[in-house]
């Protein structure tokens, strides 16, 4: 990416990003923040995961039943720690996803998170999310629970 960037032409990176692959906080983040290039996160719900959405009795047939975080023990503490966030959702009178979608735009480097929609109300409902204010205390208890 340096590389590339050494005339300053890169204005947005996309990676993949979730509170459950963070490693781009180390390798993009720093370098990011300071060219002032926006970074989006791609897959930032976990292909529903981090949505609140299911549970530990669920099975898949689709491509999720070969990702890691969708295999068993690692599921299972996945969804507890998806039941944590519901905690602060319950809080804010809000889902889950609007959380994880609110700590992502806490972060400097990302001024834009895109997350997969199949529906038009599924849109709708996402834009929710810049409804939601977390505290510093909250976005703190949300990286000490996927760190």
């Amino acid at each position: 990416m340096k590389e590339a960037n050494k005339d300053g032409y890169i204005d947005v990176l996309q990676g993949n990003y979730s509170l459950l692959q963070r490693e781009a906080e180390q390798e993009f983040f720093p370098y990011t923040t300071e060219n002032n290039i926006s970074f989006i996160p791609y897959f930032p719900l976990a292909s529903g995961l981090l949505a609140g959405k299911y549970n530990k009795d669920m099975t898949f047939n689709d491509l999720r039943k070969d990702m890691p975080h969708f295999q068993g023990g690692k599921f299972t503490k996945n969804l507890e720690k998806v039941e944590q966030l519901r905690k602060i959702a319950n809080e804010k009178n809000a889902e889950v996803a609007h959380i994880v979608l609110a700590w992502y735009l806490t972060h400097d480097s990302i001024d834009v998170v895109i997350p997969g929609a199949k529906r038009a109300e599924q849109v709708l409902d996402n834009l929710k999310a810049l409804d939601v204010h977390l505290t510093e205390e909250e976005i703190n208890e949300i990286d000490r629970i996927f760190k």
